[in-house]
């Protein structure tokens, strides 16, 4: 057939489209959207950079690091006896470049990982190696964060195209709080990507049930589990969901797809384990191990459920210390302090520390998902939901409110549902409240940077006074205060990982009575609101002149103090006139 060419028309249509059709390349070209992602992603790893390289080690971060860093060069779990050991790997891998001192002492022969958890970090930070092994190993979680951000552009354009995708990568990738998180060398980031990639999975086993997208399954199973142990019962309900969707081709190949899945994440769990740590432990470590078992399966049902399933013993171990140690802890959020759990506090941390755009956004999104094709709506959120509602169901009940980073898997999903946020109103109009809700998120970014985990959005500031714990003060700014204090004489009760260490002119405040004080005070957060809030309760009715980071509030007084207690809600911040006379 021959092509007629026109003088101003050029080829056929028909003719345009065929040779389109065989190009033997995609199409690499740059669209908009794509720009918008590499900003976002580049401005996100330039904080995180920045805030991994001045922010001190938090209270769960020296442990995992010790732990992990001991897994890499001793090959053993001696030092785990919590969480899952695979992120603390991951990070250990880049931390040894640094060549951290790792203590050969009685701590280690013992298995008495605080203690040696305080060796390792005081040897390390005395010998000047620590900023660097944490700086090092908190790379491992910069890209655990873009990780993520890549699995919700991938949901997200899914549900409504690459634009849908855009929005839901870009609310993680401009959401404080996350920048915060994933700057640090611990699990909660790493869970939320296992969570998400298990979904992802998921998903795909729905497109095509068959063995090997089941064995992919398996394999993002075992890397939940490694991660962190309650994902236990999401695993159960991964192989319950695999069996269900088979049915519809036989109850041959339902069998067949969930015991691959089962075996698939059992078979890698040792293979993690046993391939590290040829044996399992014996002698002291491992009575201690076989102790914190049995203990914790005389606990309830349900840890002697979980107890029971066929897992190396160190895994069955950290399980079990889980469950001794997970009692009712104080907790406070908005005015309100308790002992234990609240059905309210998650909820009430996300509205503390996400902003008016995300929730807007995600609101947004929620409406228009109606917009998007019946069957993929129901695939996409089944896969999504089942793990992560399984996680909520979880939350509701365990007595654990020390922060959002628990329920981090659950705050990515909804930025999955916000991408139908695009389907929006018409074109013009939703391309100019993507604009402004952009700039807005962007803004909200920079006025984090560099304390991004201890920032909370307006109307909730300052975020002492709504928040504690994880979702302000988790150690972070103890260096900087150690700088401070070097140059006043104060009173302190700063929250601090161990290995930490105050200088000598640093006077305790807990058992200091308050007619005793006079000059500086400083207490983080923590202390003041959840840890110690009946013995500082005096505090709380004086207003601070300044603050270290958001996380340690600086107070002055020039004669001593009331002692009668406070209310439950710090003051607000001193005006900023008597602030300025004290900072000078």
């Amino acid at each position: 057939m021959t092509t007629v060419v026109g003088p101003r028309h050029g080829p056929s249509l028909n003719t345009t489209a065929r040779l389109a059709a065989l190009k033997p390349w995609p199409d690499f070209r740059p669209r908009l959207h794509h720009l918008v992602l590499l900003i976002l992603a580049a401005q996100f790893v330039t904080i995180g950079l920045i805030e991994a390289s001045r922010d001190s080690a938090t209270v769960d971060e020296a442990v995992d690091v010790a732990s992990g860093i001991t897994i890499v060069a001793r090959h053993d779990f001696r030092m785990n006896p919590e969480h899952g050991p695979l992120p603390k790997v991951l990070s250990a891998l880049p931390a040894m470049l640094a060549h951290p001192i790792i203590p050969n002492d009685e701590t280690y022969r013992d298995g008495a990982w605080f203690d040696y958890t305080d060796r390792f970090i005081s040897q390390n930070r005395a010998a000047g190696r620590l900023d660097n092994v944490l700086f090092l190993a908190r790379t491992v979680a910069i890209a655990e964060g873009l990780t993520a951000a890549l699995l919700l552009y991938l949901f997200g354009r899914r549900l409504a195209g690459p634009w849908g995708g855009t929005v839901s990568a870009a609310l993680w990738l401009t959401t404080p709080v996350f920048i915060g998180f994933s700057h640090f060398a611990m699990i909660d980031i790493a869970f939320t990507v296992a969570l998400l990639a298990l979904s992802y999975r998921l998903l795909r086993f729905f497109d095509d049930p068959n063995p090997i997208t089941a064995a992919l399954c398996g394999v993002a199973c075992a890397a939940a589990l490694l991660t962190r142990h309650n994902a236990l019962p999401i695993v159960g309900v991964v192989v319950v969901a695999t069996l269900i969707v088979s049915l519809r081709h036989s109850w041959r190949a339902a069998l067949r797809n969930a015991a691959i899945v089962g075996l698939v994440v059992f078979g890698l769990v040792w293979l993690f384990y046993r391939g590290i740590d040829p044996t399992p432990p014996g002698g002291e470590i491992g009575q201690r191990f076989d102790a914190v078992i049995a203990t914790a399966q005389h606990d309830s049902i349900t840890a002697r459920a979980a107890l029971t399933v066929p897992l190396p013993q160190e895994f069955r171990a950290g399980l079990g210390y889980l469950f001794v140690t997970s009692d009712d802890r104080p907790a406070y959020a908005f005015g309100h302090a308790w002992d234990g759990s609240r059905v309210w506090f998650f909820p009430a941390a996300a509205l503390a520390k996400l902003s008016f755009v995300v929730i807007g956004t995600c609101l947004a999104g929620l409406f228009c998902l109606r917009r998007v094709d019946g069957a993929t709506r129901r695939s996409v959120m089944a896969a999504l939901w089942l793990p992560t509602g399984a996680l909520g169901v979880m939350l509701l009940g365990q007595p654990l409110n020390l922060g959002l980073r628990y329920a981090f898997p659950i705050v990515a999903a909804l930025f999955v549902v916000a991408a139908p946020a695009v389907l929006i109103g018409r074109v013009i109009v939703r391309r100019a409240l993507g604009a402004a809700a952009l700039g807005l998120q962007v803004m909200f970014v920079w006025m984090a940077a560099p304390h991004s985990l201890a920032w909370t959005p307006p109307p909730f500031t300052p975020a002492y006074r709504f928040v504690t714990d994880s979702n302000v003060d988790y150690g972070q700014d103890v260096e900087l205060f150690i700088r401070w204090a070097e140059q006043h004489q104060t009173a302190a009760a700063i929250v601090r990982a161990r290995g930490f260490s105050l200088p000598a002119s640093v006077q305790p405040l807990l058992g200091t009575a308050p007619a005793a004080l006079d000059g500086w005070v400083a207490v983080s957060v923590t202390n003041l609101t959840a840890l110690h809030r009946d013995e500082l309760s005096w505090l709380r009715a004086y207003c601070p002149v300044d603050s270290i980071g958001g996380s340690i509030l600086l107070y002055y007084f020039d004669s001593p103090p009331d002692g009668a207690p406070g209310p439950t809600t710090p003051a607000r911040p001193c005006p900023a006139a008597a602030a300025a006379s004290h900072r000078s």
